[in-house]
């Protein structure tokens, strides 16, 4: 309430969306030609550590520049709105069913979740409805953990940040796999269906791998963090394909990416 009123009083309209996942605002922003987007989000910390993520009207987060202009612009005089220039705010009711959908379309058409009984832990955060709507929807039986958030129990003992909670859930309801989100759902830990947890640099191995046996690796490169191990690096060469090394954060390795 307090962001939205201060947009609206320099002259802005804002659109409320929430409760929706991170990459649903980068989604969004662009899909309805908005000149930013903004996500408040604690990401994996608790619901004390708020913080706020900027998006362009590309989707794609802020530069570090971008940033700092607009960090300077909030330490300056603001200069409000004239009372015939105030801005207004309207709720996008069907802002989580937009993003619901365009998920589904990552997923190959012709295939479904049908027979897989798959655990997803929302860490009691903005992905606690769309997430395991997804998953249903696709055909998977969907045993819902940290789907009940109250404003303070975000990451609180459930989340990426305590797969535990996951793996135990798996292995109580006999899961094929569990999927574990961070608060604002824009990173994963993966069960599997013994309650261990998988390596996240397994997984883009096996995602690279696949993808260049089916031509859709663009550019034979796999964009990783220098967060990610040697034994990585390696099996991307063993099979002639070619690792691209960034700084941490999300933000470095869409830019890289993007070339």
């Amino acid at each position: 309430n307090a962001l939205t009123a201060g947009l609206t009083s320099t002259g802005m309209n804002v659109l409320l969306l929430g409760p929706v996942p991170t990459p649903a605002v980068g989604f969004l922003t662009r899909s309805m030609r908005a000149d930013v987007g903004i996500m408040i989000s604690a990401s994996h910390n608790p619901a004390a550590d708020n913080g706020i993520k900027f998006f362009g009207p590309d989707g794609f987060k802020l530069s570090d520049e971008a940033e700092a202009e607009i960090e300077a612009i909030v330490a300056g005089d603001i200069i409000p709105a004239q009372p015939q220039n105030i801005g207004r705010a309207k709720r996008i009711d069907d802002g989580r069913g937009r993003y619901v959908e365009y998920a589904k379309t990552t997923f190959p058409a012709g295939l479904t979740l049908d027979g897989l009984k798959v655990v997803v832990d929302c860490a009691n955060g903005a992905a606690y409805r769309a997430a395991p709507d997804v998953l249903w929807e696709l055909g998977a039986e969907v045993i819902p953990l940290g789907v009940s958030p109250n404003g303070h129990n975000i990451n609180d003992g459930v989340g990426s940040t305590h797969p535990e909670a996951c793996a135990k859930a798996v292995l109580e309801h006999g899961a094929h796999m569990g999927i574990s989100l961070d608060g604002d759902a824009d990173r994963v830990m993966i069960i599997d269906e013994k309650g261990r947890v998988a390596d996240g640099d397994q997984i883009m191995a096996l995602l690279a791998g696949r993808w260049a046996e089916q031509g859709r690796l663009r550019g034979g490169a796999l964009v990783a963090t220098v967060m990610s191990n040697l034994g990585l690096e390696r099996f991307l060469n063993g099979r002639g394909l070619r690792p691209e090394r960034t700084h941490a954060g999300d933000r470095p390795v869409g830019a890289r990416m993007r070339g």
